[in-house]
């Protein structure tokens, strides 16, 4: 095992400090330190490195893994240099501690000290100054109490010998050694920042072979503090008189109390073996889980330093939800458990790019019973709340709308989508029915020609004046067009091989081209015109939990007045930003952030304009402000 102490020190100078701390495996770490004034050659170093090195390198084949990531390195500065013509000053350290085998390389003035067991003092690393790549390996195999110091500059130029011998204690205390070291490094006039890690390796068996078990040494003691007492002197006192009692009995009598006495003895024994046994066995797992509780905490760190690396993050959060599990299971430190669990679901949302916001009187449009609410529209800048029966209009803050509801619904029949046509809204039914309503407030139903009834439908959408039905079965694309009083006659979009391939469709939006969102949540895009062409729409930068958990509606979102595509899933809303303004041209869209509210459930949303969305709950109707800045999402 090992402790270890990380510091920057920061003077104020140009270069930049990065250090990263990987459990690559158990027994396996690995510890980096960058510095270079090349911030952002850094930072794409930094990274590199990661990826080279996690989930590459083996407890088996350390040495060879460790030499292959160097050459991916070595590779990419290559490349770097070449690319730019320039060199920078890099300083480096990778070390790789594998049980007590060390491994290490360094590149230009970072360096390693070694204090060993008779306290001399040894460099691991020679100067590479002017090398702009790792040469070659070192390796030791430390032994108890050896102290290895890392730093990204030549450790001679500001520490003495005594320096560094005179914070080292009797016992190796790692932290006052560490304190020791900073201190001096702080006092010294320094042409760059610094990063220190000192590292203190220790035997899981380092114990002097005279020393007696310390449950050993707890049982004496219990042992001593039962007979030292008045209780139990009377008690041993009153033994004596029974013995010299039976011993003037007859023999067969002298057997029987004999053998009771035994078996009493026997019980009592057994007794109180097992509750030594088990006051041993709550200690160990007490002293276990406490020592798994704070691993746990030391993953989280981890995590939180690395929420940009997707791999590293995922690592070290399944490590610490690994134990938390293991010591909930044994019902212990219920509290802590709690408090980590959350910090668990607060970097999960960070990771994921999650905003929330909270429903209030501040952002509320409108307030009412809306379980019966199953979507919201504006139209001639009028906004509508879809009942299944009717609709609630006009939607004004601080205004009380009316309710329509439409007579002419059977009782079994509902609304279940609307869109916006023209100055009215079109309504569809679950018994495959379309109703108009007018801006004036008035309910029709709607026939298409050449059609005895409607074809039946999961989704529609609407584009100038055309009405366009995702089929219920086959999910073919209908369209019909608007004439004076009724929808022209079908006509169908997607060629028969395409449906083959498309599987299960969920939803539609339309901004010119037609977004299609299938059941594995993959996004196609369909083209009608000046050519028939369905493209695959690649996702870019999804997180983990770009999944479909089935806790509320999934509808797709795009409009040819927004730069942004939406999606509604898990009570959340997606936003997605294309790689081009150009909505014939969409080839990919790149995950952005998502959205959503707490402590209530979204069941729709309407985007008036990129930055600004209305959101329906079962509650409240209200909007939200955004801002997309930086590939984020800032919730106002």
């Amino acid at each position: 095992m090992f402790e270890i102490q990380s510091e920057k020190l920061q003077f104020q100078k140009d270069n930049l400090i990065l250090q990263k701390n990987i459990s690559l495996d158990t027994d396996l770490d690995c510890f980096i330190i960058l510095s270079s004034k090349n911030h952002n050659l850094c930072e794409l170093i930094m990274k590199n490195s990661l990826d080279y090195i996690i989930d590459k390198i083996s407890i088996t084949e350390t040495y060879e893994d460790f030499s292959i990531a160097l050459e991916n390195i070595n590779a990419f500065l290559k490349t770097w240099k070449i690319d730019t013509d320039k060199e920078v000053k890099i300083d480096m350290v990778i070390w790789i501690l594998n049980g007590n085998n060390l491994v290490f390389s360094n590149i230009w003035e970072a360096s390693a000290l070694l204090v060993n067991k008779d306290h001399e003092i040894i460099p691991l690393t020679e100067d590479n100054s002017n090398t702009f790549e790792f040469g070659f390996i070192s390796n030791w195999k430390l032994s108890d109490g050896e102290v290895v110091i890392f730093t990204n500059t030549s450790s001679e130029k500001y520490l003495s010998e005594s320096d560094i011998l005179d914070g080292l204690t009797q016992d190796h205390n790692i932290d006052i050694f560490h304190q020791n070291i900073t201190d001096i490094l702080k006092t010294e006039i320094t042409s760059e920042n610094i990063a220190i890690s000192n590292i203190l390796y220790k035997k899981f068996d380092t114990f002097e072979a005279s020393e007696e078990n310390p449950y050993l040494t707890q049982a004496k003691e219990i042992g001593i503090k039962l007979l030292d007492n008045n209780f139990a002197k009377r008690t041993l006192a009153s033994f004596q008189n029974i013995h010299e009692k039976i011993m003037n009995q007859s023999k067969l009598l002298k057997n029987v109390i004999f053998l009771c006495w035994i078996s009493v003895c026997l019980v009592f024994l057994f007794s109180l073996v097992s509750t030594f046994v088990n006051i041993t066995t709550e200690d160990k797992s007490k002293e276990l889980s406490k020592s798994n509780l704070q691993a746990a905490k030391t993953y989280l760190s981890l995590a939180s330093e690395n929420l940009n690396n997707m791999d590293i993050f995922e690592l070290h959060v399944t490590e610490a939800e690994k134990l938390i599990a293991e010591i909930e299971s044994q019902q212990m430190f219920l509290n802590d458990i709690s408090k980590i669990q959350d910090e668990i679901g607060i970097l999960k949302k960070q990771f994921n790019k999650i905003e929330s916001f909270r429903a209030s009187t501040d952002n509320s449009i409108f307030e009412s019973d809306l379980s019966n609410s199953i979507q919201i529209i504006k139209n001639n800048k009028k906004l509508y709340s879809i009942e299944k029966k009717g609709i609630i209009w006009p939607i004004i803050t601080n205004n009380t709308p009316k309710t329509s509801l439409f007579s002419g619904l059977n009782d079994d029949e509902f609304f279940t989508k609307a869109v916006n046509i023209g100055t009215s809204i079109y309504l569809t039914t679950n018994q495959s029915r379309v109703v108009q309503f007018s801006k004036s407030g008035r309910f029709s139903f709607i026939d298409v020609s050449g059609q005895k009834t409607w074809q039946k439908h999961k989704d529609i959408a609407s584009y100038g004046s055309n009405l366009y039905l995702l089929g219920q079965d086959n999910n073919q694309i209908y369209r019909h067009a608007l004439s004076t009083k009724s929808f022209n006659k079908w006509d169908w979009y997607l060629k028969e091989e395409d449906l083959k391939q498309l599987w299960e469709i969920l939803s539609i939006s339309i901004d010119g081209g037609f977004y299609i969102l299938k059941s594995d949540l993959s996004i196609v895009k369909f083209f009608r015109s000046p050519k028939y062409r369905l493209e695959g729409i690649v996702l870019n930068k999804l997180p983990k939990n770009y999944k479909n958990d089935g806790t509320s509606p999934i509808k797709i979102k795009a409009g040819v007045s927004l730069n942004y595509v939406y999606i509604l899933m898990n009570n959340k809303v997606w936003v997605f930003q294309p790689n081009t303004t150009n909505k014939k041209n969409t080839t990919s869209l790149t995950y952005i952030g998502q959205i959503e509210a707490e402590q209530d459930k979204i069941k729709d949303f309407y985007v008036n304009r990129d930055g600004e969305a209305l959101i329906l709950s079962k509650k409240w109707i209200y909007k939200l402000n955004f801002e997309i800045s930086n590939d984020k999402i800032i919730v106002r």
